[in-house]
């Protein structure tokens, strides 16, 4: 999983998660990403580059922030543009697909 993706899944994971469900869900969107036919991951791969240039030169810079990314999925959701948008949205159907079947009923 690319850093954008990464960044992206933890602002999307449920804030009630425990850290190995998290991790779990972590590891269900990357195996996920992984086994996508290679023309639809080139795609998100380039989407993830493109959209994770300017976040991931503010953290080399040391100008980085959790809510600024939090607040930057939040407008991404909301975009005009479609590509944005179903970044999101595909990335978010990820998420809670797995917080729902991978979590122990337990916590629900």
């Amino acid at each position: 999983m690319r850093w954008l993706e990464r960044e992206v899944v933890a602002s999307l994971v449920s804030p009630n998660l425990g850290d190995e469900q998290r991790s779990a869900v972590e590891r269900y969107v990357d195996d996920s990403l992984q086994s996508m036919p290679e023309h639809l991951r080139v795609g998100v791969a380039a989407e993830s580059l493109l959209f994770g240039a300017w976040p991931r030169l503010q953290d080399a810079l040391g100008r980085y922030d959790r809510r600024s990314m939090d607040a930057r999925v939040n407008r991404w959701k909301a975009s005009r543009f479609d590509p944005v948008r179903q970044y999101v949205r595909l990335i978010q159907s990820l998420v809670l697909f797995a917080e729902h079947e991978l979590a122990p009923r337990s916590t629900r």
